[in-house]
């Protein structure tokens, strides 16, 4: 589909709030290579990652944390390329992208998981983890009650997720270049604490030793899911290597820092509990961090959950038509409702539950892209009106809820990768397979119309 195509399959109420958000963005409207780099890495500077980098000091020396970060991000970064390339060629989201690999219901649920996984329950409990934060660095204030916090905190990442990629972006070149100095004063202040750079590297691990290849399967658990929704971003880019490769660049340095400060702030605090529970808060005051880093980690927070939030919106307004921005209202207020009610920690277990079936709808979309769909199914990619799809492909659907049961019984490897892997080998063996004995696994035929729908 070319830029001129992608222009003119989208009416002007696209625009503005509504983010384009189940039609391709159009060619004019396309961003720099560093635009997309910097969204992107925004999307996992985050505490959350700093925490990642500390649990690796729990079992791993630093050079072992080094080699797990370095790794696990690699891996993502590769995978997620390929989801990045598609987002950035087509101009699509994640979920409209997936209408072609599972069909026009198959993304319905695919853009419902999204919905109830990011939009809703994780943007809730990173909520109630925002203001037990802000709790901590105001004792005392009424504006920092934890309650409170909550709620003014939700409002401030809904409004940037209202505003869409634009929002997103704006924040992020703000905050990026915040969690870098954060990142390298962090380290620096490891190093100093620590007494030198190699005392630091020979630090050794401060609770129950873990393999380098558990480090990186904790690196990549942490931002799996991240690195899938890739198109949401790279749907912005201006040509698929671009696109492509923004996403990944800029997830890989984002992540790739955040871990290793996380890692040395924990090594250098050298306390036993702070390993163990990858207190960074804690191993930041140890070391000596004074108050305006804590609030740049605050602020790293805010640019991934409005992230969460806005994945969530693009997943759902491909199954409902209602406004973008009602999505985003809705959804933030039961996110905002689950963490002011206290029960956001109930949710983890399902939502970790759910996580464990997304990753192989990567596996499925990269291998229908490049080899299923043009030359097993003969179909070509199109989107816009007039578009065709599938109603249901059953096989595309079976191979992911399979993939990812096999990928949560395996004993070795790292989790989200065996997944992708699983569904990306077995959906071209499938998918060859039925062609071959002309058994049918894909029904129903839908037109797409001037609205996207």
């Amino acid at each position: 589909m070319t830029q001129s195509q992608m222009t003119a399959s989208n009416p002007a109420g696209n625009a503005g709030v509504e983010d384009y958000s189940i039609t391709a963005v159009p060619g004019d409207k396309r961003k720099s290579f560093l635009n997309i780099s910097v969204t992107s890495c925004a999307w996992i500077i985050s505490l959350s990652t700093m925490f990642a980098g500390g649990s690796l000091a729990a079992g791993l020396s630093f050079g072992q944390a080094v080699l797990a970060g370095v790794f696990g991000m690699l891996i993502l970064a590769i995978y997620g390329f390929f989801q990045g390339w598609m987002g950035a060629k087509y101009g699509v989201s994640t979920t409209v992208l997936a209408r072609q690999a599972f069909g026009r219901w198959g993304a319905g649920i695919f853009g419902l998981l999204l919905s109830i996984t990011m939009g809703v329950g994780w943007f809730g409990w990173q909520i109630a983890f925002f203001g037990l934060t802000i709790e901590q660095m105001f004792p005392g204030q009424w504006f920092a009650d934890q309650t409170v916090a909550m709620i003014w905190g939700g409002i401030l990442m809904i409004a940037t997720a209202f505003i869409g990629y634009r929002g997103l972006a704006a924040v992020s070149f703000i905050a990026v270049p915040l969690i870098f100095i954060l990142s390298i004063w962090g380290f620096v202040a490891a190093v100093n604490h620590a007494g030198s750079f190699e005392a630091l590297l020979n630090s050794v691990p401060v609770g129950e030793p873990m393999t380098l290849f558990a480090g990186i399967t904790l690196v990549v658990g942490n931002a799996a899911l991240g690195a899938v929704v890739f198109p949401d971003v790279s749907r912005y880019g201006k040509t698929p290597l671009g696109g492509g490769m923004g996403v990944s660049t800029g997830y890989f340095l984002g992540g790739l820092f955040c871990i290793l400060a996380g890692a040395a702030m924990t090594f250098a605090a050298q306390v036993p509990s702070l390993g163990a529970t990858a207190n960074i808060p804690a191993a930041m005051a140890q070391i000596g961090l004074g108050f305006f880093a804590f609030l740049i980690l605050v602020f790293a927070q805010w640019t991934t959950n409005d992230s969460n939030l806005y994945t969530g919106a693009l997943g759902l307004r491909n199954v409902i038509k209602l406004p973008k921005f009602i999505l985003v209202l809705v959804m933030g207020a039961l996110g905002i409702a689950i963490a002011v009610t206290g029960i956001q920690d109930k949710f983890v277990p399902f939502l970790n539950f759910l996580g464990t079936y997304v990753p192989p709808i990567a596996g499925v979309m990269i291998a229908d892209h490049w080899i299923v769909g043009p030359y097993i199914r003969k179909q070509e990619y199109r989107f816009g009106p007039g578009a065709e799809y599938d109603k249901l492909n059953v096989a595309a659907i079976a191979v992911v809820i399979l993939a990812g049961f096999a990928a949560s019984r395996l004993t070795f490897g790292i989790g989200p990768v065996n997944a992708i892997v699983l569904s990306l080998a077995g959906y071209i063996v499938v998918a060859y397979l039925l062609n071959l004995l002309k058994i049918p696994y894909a029904f129903g035929r839908s037109r797409e119309d001037q609205t996207g729908f």
